[in-house]
Parts: structure tokens; C-alpha cells; sequence
């Protein structure tokens, strides 16, 4: 038998002598550790390499929402500018976040090439699927501040996936 929750922060198992099991809702490092060895470390659940794109859209402060998608973003159009792959093998350990706020995976630093004749807006980045089709995420720079990049500028991102406690 099913029942409302009693305790809203927690989850329910109905046992079948209808007691309840409560689980916390909080994932250990070695839960952490396990999901960011699967993604985006390890290919069999999806095609390496992901990409890593710059955006227009948005603004310097905010994402997509959760209920958008890949088609709700602008990717740059700079001159010169071309999305960057990331091959599943680069990605570094799983480690502590700072802070102590969950565990993390590291990209080594990525620089797009040089900027041509014409400039841009960049908001932030996003990571795609390899077909290009599907946003895994999108993120503002950490300052909260657009990048206005002119000729000959060049622009350098460290991607990082993690999973927060």
C-alpha cells in the first residue's frame, strides 16, 4: 500500500508488514564517484567525443530553464570559432568539490581559436551529445560576466561535471 509522504524530505519504501524504510536523499562520494565513472569517463552510454560550444543566447546571468532544450540555445558564430571535442579519456579523476560540496571531474583547460575578423558576445558554454543535437548542460561563466571578444582575442574554458551532496 502506497502512501503520501509523511516526512517531506525523505523517501519511502512500503515494506509488506506496512512499515516504511526511510532512505536520506544524499549521495556519498562513492555514489558520486561511481555515476562520474560512467558519465562522461566511460563510453558505452554514449558516442565520445562530447562537444563544447560557446553561446550568444541568454544572458551573462542566466541558463536555459530545465524544461528547454538544445534548440533554445545560440551557439557563437565568430570568425574562426569552432566548437571543441572532448574525448571521454581526457577527463581527470573523480575528486573532492571545493568546499566539500560533492566530487567533480576535470577537463584539461580548452582554448577556441583565435578570434578573425569579427568578434562576438559570449554568455557562457554548453556541453552537447556528439551528433550536436542534445544539451547536457550550460553554464554562465563563473564571474557572471559576458565575454566581449574582438579580433584576436582568444578564449579558454575549463569544463567540469559535478554532482553536489
Amino acid at each position: 500500500m502506497l502512501r503520501e509522504r509523511e516526512i517531506h524530505y525523505h523517501d519511502y519504501l512500503p515494506l509488506d508488514h506496512d512499515e516504511l524504510l526511510y532512505m536520506a536523499q544524499m549521495m556519498p562520494d562513492e555514489g558520486l564517484d561511481f555515476i562520474l565513472g560512467q558519465f562522461p569517463f566511460n563510453t558505452a552510454k554514449y558516442t565520445s567525443p562530447l562537444n563544447l560550444a560557446l553561446f550568444t543566447s541568454q544572458s551573462a546571468s542566466t541558463v536555459i530553464t530545465h524544461a528547454q532544450a538544445f534548440a533554445n540555445i545560440t551557439e557563437t558564430v565568430y570568425t574562426s570559432y569552432a566548437r571543441q571535442s572532448l574525448a571521454a579519456a581526457t577527463w581527470g579523476a573523480a575528486a573532492e568539490r571545493p568546499s566539500n560540496l560533492g566530487r567533480q571531474m576535470t577537463y584539461p583547460q580548452v582554448t577556441f581559436p583565435t578570434v578573425g575578423a569579427t568578434g562576438a558576445t559570449i554568455n557562457g558554454f554548453y556541453v552537447t551529445n556528439n551528433g550536436h543535437t542534445i544539451c547536457i548542460g550550460q553554464a554562465n561563466f563563473d564571474d557572471g560576466l559576458a565575454v566581449v571578444l574582438a579580433t584576436n582575442d582568444v578564449i579558454k574554458v575549463t569544463p567540469t561535471h559535478a554532482y553536489l551532496h
